[in-house]
């Protein structure tokens, strides 16, 4: 098992209807290649983990670099996992943007997202890395 985590920059006019078009697409794709993760979208930035066969979740980064709908994509983290950390899920995903500013509902809506994984079985460094990812995005001043 294979992961990979990466932040970027929506471009600004790669708008709602946009996103939600490009997840239906790759909730099927990941389904089909057998690759699970979480996408997560706040104040115009995605923070993506995706886990699978080290060579399909290769390929699949490749085509996300090469995405013109977004820009400053930086590499987080990437290693060999024992097992995956979103097993059901084809491509988790939540707009941080519709539950408003309040720290509360994030910290509720996250906590809901990461207990519907593997996270808490068993830790490990890439689950620490996308938490310590997810509180940067969601809770930095921008």
């Amino acid at each position: 098992m294979y992961s990979i985590i990466y932040r970027s920059l929506a471009k600004p006019e790669f708008g709602k209807s946009d996103i939600y078009q490009m997840l239906s697409a790759a909730r099927t794709n990941n389904e089909d290649l057998g690759i699970t993760g979480c996408l997560l979208y706040h104040n115009n930035q995605f923070l993506q983990l995706l886990e699978g066969d080290q060579n399909q979740v290769t390929k699949l980064y490749q085509k996300i670099l090469n995405d013109s709908r977004h820009s400053h994509i930086v590499t987080i983290n990437e290693r060999i996992l024992e097992r995956p950390l979103f097993v059901d899920w084809s491509m988790a995903f939540h707009d941080f943007g519709l539950n408003g500013s309040s720290a509360d509902q994030k910290s509720r809506k996250i906590d809901l997202i990461f207990q519907k994984s593997n996270v808490f079985e068993k830790p490990s460094l890439m689950a620490l890395e996308f938490f310590k990812s997810v509180n940067e995005i969601l809770y930095s001043a921008n």
